[in-house]
Order: structure tokens, then sequence, then C-alpha cells
């Protein structure tokens, strides 16, 4: 297993409208919460989806969080197109997040090993690399994504050692001559400002093309706009009817919002919605 320094050198369903309380600042306000554009089921194999990650070309890229197996969604056909994995078997662990930058992949589990590689065929086996973070010791991982602003990894703690009421996002640039940022934290005493409860806990992490984060949890079903000082910007609290275990985020070239829901004893699912002013 290679250090970090080794790493850093190499046609959709309408629905009824949904109550949320929300504050409409910055890009959350571009959505309309109250209205899904679209909403599809996730076949058995991702019953238990955790990350969720978009192309350019506007594929969806999700995985569960016990195998290290990837699976391509087209969102237009609401249907898995191809599915590839690491390892032979595919490896097993607690995977929470996945981001797509340029060609290459990056997959990580709660524990901060982060797994690099590229796409394959339908049914083949990807060739990885495997790098621990160090981040394990003192971050729960639940959220992944690239920053282009800094070209870092972003890793969203559900829970950060030590306790400190803050919410903590590290980040880490892939180039290795640049040296850890300063990890972005949150005062959890300012969520209530934003409709927010304080125990929000991340279970993903993507950032906007206005350079924002946005900040997903399934503990409190909500989302968190915040800024890169971690100021907090705007929040929504979603229905529980709508997201039972909403657990990957990622934004589509198209400006649409895709969230993905465990299973939870029923059908997995993605929902999606669109900026104000675009229909689907």
């Amino acid at each position: 297993m290679k250090t970090l320094a080794a790493l850093v050198a190499g046609v959709l369903s309408l629905g009824p409208t949904m109550s949320v309380a929300q504050t409409t600042r910055g890009v959350l306000g571009e959505y309309d919460l109250e209205r899904r554009a679209g909403r599809f089921d996730l076949p058995g194999r991702l019953d238990e989806v955790s990350g969720l990650a978009v192309a350019p070309d506007g594929r969806l890229f999700a995985h569960d969080d016990e195998r290290a197996v990837v699976h391509a969604i087209d969102p237009s056909e609401q249907e898995v197109t191809t599915s590839f994995w690491l390892g032979d078997p595919p490896v097993a662990g607690d995977f929470e997040g996945i981001t797509l930058v340029g060609e290459r992949f990056f997959l990580v589990t709660s524990r901060g090993l982060l797994y690099e590689f590229r796409e394959m065929p339908d049914g083949r086996e990807a060739p990885y690399r495997l790098t621990d973070t160090e981040l394990g010791a003192v971050c729960e991982i639940e959220g992944l994504d690239h920053d282009p602003v800094d070209d870092a990894l972003l890793f969203a703690c559900k829970v950060s050692a030590p306790e400190r009421g803050t919410i903590v996002v590290h980040r880490i640039p892939l180039d290795p001559t640049r040296g850890r940022l300063s990890p972005i934290v949150v005062e959890r005493r300012l969520l209530a400002a934003h409709g927010v409860d304080a125990d929000f806990a991340p279970s993903a992490v993507a950032v906007t093309p206005a350079g924002s984060l946005l900040l997903l949890s399934a503990q409190s079903s909500a989302l968190l706009e915040i800024g890169r000082d971690g100021v907090p910007i705007a929040g929504v609290t979603l229905a529980r009817d709508r997201h039972r275990q909403p657990e990957g985020l990622a934004l589509g070239p198209d400006g649409t919002m895709y969230i993905a829901d465990e299973g939870d004893g029923r059908d997995a699912r993605i929902t999606a919605y669109a900026p104000r002013g675009r229909g689907r």
C-alpha cells in the first residue's frame, strides 16, 4: 500500500411537491427543492448505494458501501449500463465516496483508504493504486469530491476527533509539492440560522460551479451550503418520505442535482432536481 506522498506523486417520472424549510441564498436558492424533476429506482445490487459521481457526458457513477464495485448509470434511460470492480473478488470495505478527476476515479473508505483507478468495460476488473490518506485517526469519512479551484480532494467527516462542535472537511492537493491545505471548518452553532439541526453529519460533499460546497446529511436529511471560509450560506431540510437515507450527491454538467438514497428496506433510488427556470 502506498503512502500519501506516493499517491499524490503519481425520461424521469414527476412526483408531488415536498415541504422543506430552507434559506434561499447561494446556489441552493437556484433550485426548486419543493418539486423534483424526476426519480428512478436502482436495481437490487445498489440497495446500499453510498457515493455518487457524475462524468462530463452526464453519466452517473455509483457504488455500494460494502464492496468496490462501480456502476455506470444513464439517468435518461434510468438504468445501469456497465459495472466493473476493483480486485477479484471485489475488495471489501466500508466505501463512502467516489469522485472523478479527468479519467481518474477515486474511491475512499470511512477510514481514509483511497483507491485510484480508471473506468473499465462491463464485467472487467480495474487495476488500482491504494493509498492511506492517514485521515482515519481524526475523521470518519463519508463524502469525497474533487475541488478544481485548489486541485484537491475533499474529504467530509461524518465524525471528527476530537469533537469540537464543528463539521470538518479535509483537503489534500493532488500536487505533492504543495503539502496539505488547511481543513474547512464549520461551526455547528451557526447552523440553526439556516434551518439545519446542529447534529448535521455529512454523508456527501459536492463542489458547486460557484466554488461553494454542498454538504448532504443522511442523519438530518438536509443539505447545507458553505463557503470556503466555512461560513454557512444556505440550508435545506428534506422531507423524510422522499429522502429516507440520502447518501450520495452529485451535480450534473447541465446543473441537475442528483441525490442517491439507500434502500432502507425498499428500493434505493436517485432523485433529480433542476435549477429554477429549466424544465426536464
